[in-house]
């Protein structure tokens, strides 16, 4: 099972800090097909890099 519990990712450019994920928190359950939708620029990226564990989140947790 993976669970992601209020996950932010915050971004420091310059002196301007960009916020690609707020308090994000989901549930997979095992053996489930799951499909992230949104917008361009939503975070969808942001959160599979997080979950790969190719990025590190800003604040909350990741539970595997």
């Amino acid at each position: 099972m993976l669970r992601l519990k209020n996950i932010t990712k915050t971004y420091e450019v310059g002196d301007t800090s960009v916020q690609a994920l707020d308090g994000v928190s989901i549930d997979f359950r095992p053996h489930e097909f799951v499909s992230i939708l949104g917008q361009s620029g939503c975070g969808k990226t942001t959160l599979l890099n997080l979950i790969g564990g190719l990025d590190q989140y800003t604040s909350g947790d990741l539970i595997i």
